[in-house]
């Protein structure tokens, strides 16, 4: 499926569960969310593993949310547990959502997206360009980064570096170890800057695309088709 009618999908169900309140409406979310699921089963594992340390951290977040909300509100207990129990199911669906599309979509289709539909405007505007360069060098480095990063980590558990180790002093190698890794990528991105004004980044705007990914008339027919349904999911949802 086209990379924007898959954002505009995604988008708009995080948008209309935002805004769902009632028992109707997060059940037909629920089903459009499981249907996705379904859908997309081969990649489903790979979603629950990164969804799972949301739920770790879920018992301290309600510990602080009704610790503040017991001496800001007058709430009652049950109340404010219920809401925020609420509130985690909504922050659930809403995040893994999203990590489906960015598991389906590449990172680059997105930028490269952007950059097709920007360049049909023909504008002259040179800070947009400047964004569209930074966007893609922040997806480009940070999963070399993590990658970087997780090579260290592993290394030291291999070695036994970490065995028996404090929390705090894992915290102390962390802060001496992640300059390093910071500006090895610092240094490669002005690499890439340096070689990019070599071959005359900055002398024409707005710029080309390689490989433009288009947009036509069908898919505009079903970004339409998917606002209209969750536009009549939010109005009788609700009622």
């Amino acid at each position: 499926m086209h990379p924007l009618v898959n954002l505009w999908f995604f988008l708009g169900f995080s948008t209309s569960l935002l805004f769902t309140e009632g028992y109707f409406g997060w059940l037909l979310h629920i089903i459009i969310f499981l249907s996705v699921v379904i859908y997309n089963y081969k990649i489903t594992p790979l979603i629950i593993s990164k969804i799972i340390p949301y739920i770790f951290y879920f018992p301290l977040m309600l510990s602080f949310y009704v610790l503040f909300s017991l001496f800001l509100t007058n709430n009652s207990l049950q109340v404010i547990i219920f809401e925020a129990i609420y509130g985690f199911l909504r922050l659930i669906l809403m995040v893994a959502n999203m990590m489906y599309f960015f598991e389906i979509t590449p990172n680059k289709d997105i930028v490269i997206l952007l950059r097709s539909i920007w360049i049909k405007f023909n504008l002259e505007w040179k800070w947009v360009e400047n964004f569209f360069l930074f966007l893609s060098l922040t997806l480009r480095f940070y999963p070399t980064f993590q990658s970087n990063w997780n090579s260290v980590r592993n290394n030291h558990k291999m070695l036994g570096l970490e065995a028996r180790t404090t929390r705090l002093k894992k915290i102390i190698m962390v802060a001496n170890e992640m300059p390093g890794l910071l500006i090895h990528e610092l240094k490669r991105a002005n690499d890439i800057s340096i070689a990019m004004k070599l071959r005359g980044y900055g002398n024409q705007f707005p710029r080309g695309v390689t490989y433009p990914i288009p947009f036509n008339w069908n898919h505009g027919i079903m970004i339409f088709l998917i606002t209209f349904a969750y536009f009549i999911l939010f109005k009788y949802a609700t009622i």
